[in-house]
């Protein structure tokens, strides 16, 4: 299992519904590593991003029993067991608390920092750089994306 997400330099993944920058190049980048692949999202994330992603294979943590257009697990644990059953990548997309559940279990880390520091009310959790190497930093205008390996 692998995370992705994008990361201000501040920290924020979010503010309000949605994202508090607009760079269209790093979200393509994103929809194009997710693509095919099973992607695990929180509820919220789910409503802001998962339409964008119907070639997909989606599974929501929530409480609800059914989520319109995605499969619903009741945990972390419960998704990554109907992931199983694809083959394929699995990617945590997100948000805030599902990130911090899937960091101690991710093999790889994708992440996108956005170039600036913006207000947001979510962040990406506070995570060990020493069990992490970096195994790839690509420089672009508006932001930079690193993959991160665990140690």
């Amino acid at each position: 299992m692998k995370i992705i997400a994008a990361v201000s330099e501040n920290g924020v993944i979010g503010a309000g519904d949605g994202l508090p920058w607009d760079v269209p190049e790093e979200y393509q980048q994103y929809r194009d590593t997710v693509r095919g692949a099973t992607v695990i999202f929180g509820r919220r994330s789910y409503e802001i991003f998962g339409e964008d992603l119907s070639d997909s294979r989606l599974i929501v943590v929530t409480s609800q029993p059914e989520v319109e257009g995605a499969v619903a697990a009741d945990s972390l644990e419960t998704a990554l067991a109907m992931a199983e059953l694809d083959p394929g990548e699995v990617w945590v997309a997100g948000g805030a608390s599902l990130y911090e559940q899937a960091i101690p279990l991710a093999s790889r880390m994708r992440l996108s920092t956005i170039k600036g520091r913006y207000e947001g009310d979510v962040y990406f959790p506070e995570w060990d750089r020493s069990r992490w190497r970096e195994a790839l930093c690509e420089e672009h205008d508006r932001f930079t994306l690193r993959e991160w390996a665990r140690a």
